[in-house]
């Protein structure tokens, strides 16, 4: 199954914090989901307990995870002309560019006026 699909951080999150709208979305298309590089650091990067380190990792394993790339950088330089955005989240959108991938979080003010789909779950009927 080919990819369609970068999941941002916050959807994972939520996942993890049991928000059925998330869990479905995964469920359904995780087959066809990756996520950067940034987004598995920055989800590891919360302070579990090392059990539950083990446990996230094993989910986060189970996408494609996509390095951050040349392209992916010069793609970054390319949005800052566009806008003023967060050196992670830039990333994650560049990523989504690069790879003509949707882009999936809740939010979507943090990806507006660049050249990116996304889709957000949680005002969508697509997330369930």
């Amino acid at each position: 199954m080919a990819i369609r699909y970068l999941i941002d951080s916050n959807v994972i999150i939520y996942h993890l914090n049991g928000d059925e709208r998330a869990t479905a979305f995964l469920r359904r298309h995780i087959q066809e989901s990756a996520i950067s590089q940034i987004t598995y650091l920055e989800v590891l990067s919360f302070g579990y307990t090392d059990d539950a380190t083990q446990l996230v990792s094993a989910f986060l394993d189970q996408f494609v995870l996509l390095d951050v790339t040349k392209p992916i950088t010069l793609a970054c330089v390319q949005n800052r002309k566009h806008k003023k955005i967060k050196v992670p989240d830039n990333i994650i959108a560049a990523t989504a560019q690069v790879y003509n991938l949707t882009l999936v979080t809740h939010n979507t003010v943090d990806f507006s006026s660049l050249a990116v789909s996304v889709l957000d779950i949680f005002s969508s009927d697509l997330g369930s």
